[in-house]
């Protein structure tokens, strides 16, 4: 309708017939929707001819045919160019007729979208001389199609964008429509599912494709069926298999099915992994050495853990439902009352107590027990109580205090035998020295062995206190302990008459190391027992026996090994639990205190361990009692006895004397000196070193106190090895051979003689270790 660049022509005959004819036909066209137009083809484009149905636009024909009006003035500015650029395009191509869709605005400004049909007029010369335009207005059709397609965007884009993949499937179940979702789910491109005609149960797991062919027939069965909804699993293209959550629903009107499917591989990996660690933690509550429970806060069972079958022999539901109090000892109920009111009272708050729990047994086991108020926690909402048995614990802190109190006893014993050692010592070196002087036929020779006897029946008594001191040293042999036994037993048979003894021994008995004069301690100390538990008379049984032990035999903790076990049962009074707990404590008596001091059974108890060994007892009362030591056995052979008389050895050496004590000085000098030998005496280590620095060429022995105050044996020891290397030194001590005595000798001291000696023993100790120095 407009042009700018193309020259201009006279109107020829033909062209007037043709707008008489449009005149005449005016009426008719009026009445049309379609507005009819006739423009030159030159610049401006001025109109020719227009119809009176212009009007409803509120424009006259008169208005474009006066040349006030163009029809380019009605376009919208925002579309003439493009109008512009298509006409000189479509003229330059020569084509008939063509169509155009573009806005304009009428008389009053409001916008119409218009279709114009347009038919170039040529001349005789092949020239564009006018253009025939039809135009209508299709403003409420666009209307109708913007709408239209504003409603399919919007739809597209929610297709496109949901959250989840969304599929459409014909009756055969084949997907005709995805969104880019279903791309993700699957990972087959839109065009793979559609093009290839892919049906849902290509990517669905075989174990589900049975599922999703009968839910897709029963909705095409039963249109007015409420929406399938199930999960599944799918196998994508990588080959993940994906949980899925599936909506289907048959299309009103059709065949044809919407598919949403949701993926929850996470939630079910995270429901999976939840169930995995409800089991864990099912497992860890019944393997557990605790007990986990919920009370309400009235103190009933709410839940209790799997465990307590495991810890105190109950079925979980043989508690719930059930008060805390009902299980409790008697004795700790108001402790308990008081505790539980306290974790009330505080909230998560942890608060602890130990008590007594009654077991499904009827035996009390030792809880301890720790309480959190979790009644605010909605997830809880109830008294959390963690407790652990502590039996075992109890037990061993008994046996711990215990041997504390055994540790502590044994120093004071320790302390105790080595001060009155040294007070046997100056009393048993006095009598030496009087019985060197005297003859059998000296009046007082017999009361002087008399003392001599007492004096060694005092250092067996501090033998027992000594028994209790730390590493008790004990002289070792292959013993054939059937015969020792039976010498203990014999005689201690033939001073009890009231007593029947009977006696069962191993026919061939396995050999063990013991220090004999120990081990017939024990025996006796036994035997003893078991008489003063039959006043009125009573048998008492001896029996040994070779056992082994491995690791699944059911006495007391003991390594597995050859044992040999020593039986010692009496019909006597027995004893209740009670006092059998006691029964090794030093000092624990049962008896009148003119009958015993308590240390028989823990001096036997002492010896045995010393030994490596255990001691048992079984004992009820009115039933009597019976003990079994085990000792381990030893494959070594059993030594030839060969006697040996004591006699008195001189010499001439000379000796230095130390030693704390003055009275043991002045006794062991006189001794020394009787037997020939030139002395040298000191109070204390730092005299006796001073002594000996000025005189080592002089002294060959030192007769050393391993306890002094100051400089100890030990130390006076390793700085006399420091002046002589070569020094020779026998240890003296009032204390038990111990560990510390052991060790003084094995860095290189010569000897060791225990307090009280008598003067044939140290003589011979002497004669012993200068005799071994001189032939090295």
């Amino acid at each position: 309708m407009i042009l700018n660049s193309l020259a201009p022509s006279e109107t020829d005959s033909e062209l007037e017939t043709a707008l008489k004819k449009l005149h005449d036909l005016e009426s008719i066209i009026t009445r049309s929707p379609v507005i009819f137009c006739v423009w030159r083809f030159i610049e401006n484009a001025p109109m020719e001819y227009v119809t009176g149905n212009i009007s409803q636009w509120g424009y006259t024909p008169g208005d474009f045919l006066s040349g006030r009006m163009t029809w380019g003035k009605l376009i919208h500015p925002a579309d003439f160019d493009r109008i512009q650029s298509e006409i000189i395009c479509h003229a330059k191509k020569k084509t008939a007729l063509f169509d155009q869709s573009y806005r304009i605005l009428d008389s009053q400004g409001d916008v119409h979208w218009v279709e114009d049909q347009t038919t170039f007029i040529y001349d005789g010369a092949g020239r564009i001389t006018h253009a025939q335009g039809s135009i209508i207005d299709v403003t409420e059709r666009h209307k109708t199609q913007q709408a239209l397609q504003e409603t399919r965007n919007l739809y597209q884009t929610i297709f496109e964008n949901a959250g989840t993949a969304i599929g459409i499937a014909d009756q055969d179940r084949n997907i005709i429509l995805g969104n880019k979702k279903m791309e993700e789910l699957t990972g087959f491109r839109i065009e793979e599912l559609t093009g290839e005609k892919l049906r849902w149960d290509y990517f669905v797991a075989d174990a589900d494709i049975e599922q999703v062919k009968r839910r897709h027939q029963e909705r095409l069965a039963n249109p007015s069926a409420t929406a399938n909804r199930y999960e599944c699993s799918i196998i994508a293209r990588n080959g993940d298999v994906k949980d899925v959550y599936l909506t289907a629903a048959l299309i009103p009107g059709s065949q044809k099915s919407l598919v949403s499917m949701t993926d929850i591989s996470d939630r079910r990996q995270a429901e999976r992994a939840l169930k995995k660690s409800e089991e864990k933690l099912q497992e860890l509550l019944s393997k557990s050495s605790d007990i986990i429970v919920v009370l309400d806060e009235r103190g009933i069972f709410q839940y209790v853990s799997p465990s307590v079958k495991k810890i105190l022999h109950y079925d979980q539901d043989d508690l719930v439902g059930k008060s805390y109090l009902d299980f409790v000892h008697p004795d700790e109920t108001e402790i308990m009352r008081d505790a539980f009111r306290e974790v009330v009272r505080h909230q998560n708050a942890g608060i602890g107590t130990e008590f007594r729990f009654r077991k499904a047994r009827g035996d009390w086991g030792h809880l301890e027990a720790l309480g959190s108020n979790c009644l605010n926690n909605p997830a809880i909402r109830g008294i959390v109580i963690n407790a652990r048995d502590i039996s075992e614990r109890r037990r061993m802190e008994s046996q711990l205090i215990h041997a504390q109190k055994m540790e502590a006893i044994g120093k004071l014993a320790g302390g105790i035998a080595h001060d009155f050692n040294n007070i046997l010592m100056g009393i048993q070196g006095y009598i030496s020295l009087l019985l060197l002087k005297s003859d059998a036929f000296h009046p007082d020779f017999e009361k002087m062995i008399n003392i001599q006897a007492l004096v060694q029946s005092g250092a067996d008594l501090t033998g027992k206190l000594t028994g209790f001191a730390r590493g008790g040293r004990y002289e070792l042999k292959a013993t054939d302990i059937n015969t020792l036994i039976a010498r203990t037993v014999n005689l201690f048979g033939r001073t009890k008459k009231e007593i029947a003894v009977h006696q069962k021994y191993e026919k061939k008995p396995w050999t063990v190391e013991v220090d004999r004069i120990q081990i017939e301690q024990v025996i006796l100390n036994l035997l003893v027992n078991a008489w003063q538990a039959m006043p009125q008379g009573g048998d008492v049984y001896v029996e040994t026996q070779n056992v082994v032990f491995d690791r699944s035999s059911a006495v007391k903790p003991i390594k597995p090994g050859n044992y040999f076990r020593i039986t010692v049962a009496d019909t006597g009074m027995g004893m209740d639990e009670k006092t059998l707990q006691k029964i090794f404590e030093p000092f624990f008596t049962t008896k009148e205190k003119q009958r015993g001091m308590g240390l028989g059974l823990a001096s036997a108890s002492r010896i045995v361990k010393e030994h490596g060994g255990i001691i048992d007892v079984t004992s009820k009362p009115e039933k009597g009692t019976a003990f079994y030591i085990y000792l381990p056995t030893s494959d070594k052979e059993i030594p030839r006895e060969v006697s040996s008389s004591k006699t008195i050895l001189s010499g001439t050496e000379a000796i230095l004397l130390v030693d704390d004590e003055g009275a043991i000085i002045d006794v062991c000098r006189d001794i020394l000196m009787c037997l020939g030998y030139k002395i040298f005496t000191a109070e204390s280590g730092q005299e006796a070193l001073a002594i000996y620095a000025q005189n080592r060429d002089k002294i060959n022995l030192v007769i050393l106190d391993m306890i002094m105050p100051g400089l100890n044996g030990r130390e006076t020891f390793n700085r006399l090895k420091a002046i002589n290397p070569d020094v020779k030194v026998i240890l003296s001590t009032g204390y038990s051979e111990s560990d510390e005595a052991q060790s003084i000798l094995d860095q290189g001291c010569s000897g060791l003689i225990q307090k009280p000696f008598r003067i044939e023993d140290l003589s011979q100790k002497i004669r012993e270790v200068l005799e071994q120095a001189a032939s090295a």
